[in-house]
């Protein structure tokens, strides 16, 4: 069974939403087996079966979506591509490194969860001030990373990078904003992570 989630933070109306999807897919006596999650929030928004071919909304915001994915001719397709090669593509290359790291009793342990660290760091060029924020050596991969001004949310130019494995098994990422540079002061970057109590604001 193979699970490859991934969670990204969007501005919407001023306020920070965490978008999460999630592509599983197992293989067994030859028959693949695989489905497609979307959610906002932690909450469930539309999901897709490989087996059946067909969409289920939770609501009527994702009905609006199911009828749109379903008539584009494109999204189906796409869909049953990633989960009935793409996905097991992956999980047999897993399978296979995992049995090699078994028998070269090599494999590494994670703790579960294992908190980020974290680094602030900026720079000045052409009168436009660049903070970047890095997290690093997390597990689960599940992350949410936002700047903020004074006490508000402030993507409106923030950059995200994808959330990238480790050779050890955590993972890596990081955000970033142009700024003024008079303005420095005023930018935290605020990072969520359910190795974390609480959400943690780190400063440059």
């Amino acid at each position: 069974w193979d699970t490859i989630p991934w969670v990204s933070a969007v501005p919407i109306h001023s306020r920070l939403h965490i978008l999460q999807q999630e592509c599983s897919c197992d293989l067994s006596n030859g028959s693949v087996h695989g489905s497609f999650w979307q959610g906002c929030d932690d909450r469930d928004f539309i999901s897709f079966d490989l087996g059946s071919g067909s969409f289920m909304a939770a609501d009527s915001a994702a009905q609006i979506t199911k009828r749109l994915w379903e008539s584009d001719g494109i999204t189906v397709p796409e869909l049953k591509h990633e989960l009935g090669h793409t996905c097991v593509e992956v999980l047999q290359k897993r399978v296979r490194h995992g049995r090699e790291a078994l028998e070269h009793k090599d494999s590494t342990i994670i703790p579960f969860p294992k908190t980020p660290n974290v680094h602030v760091s900026g720079k000045v060029e052409h009168k436009i001030l660049t903070l970047s924020c890095h997290a690093y050596g997390f597990y689960p991969r599940a992350i949410g990373i936002s700047w903020m001004k004074g006490d508000e949310i402030w993507d409106q130019e923030m950059e995200w990078a994808r959330i990238t494995p480790n050779s050890n098994g955590t993972f890596h990422t990081w955000a970033r904003i142009e700024a003024r540079p008079e303005e420095r002061e005023q930018y935290r970057c605020r990072v969520e992570h359910p190795g974390m109590p609480e959400p943690g604001i780190f400063s440059w």
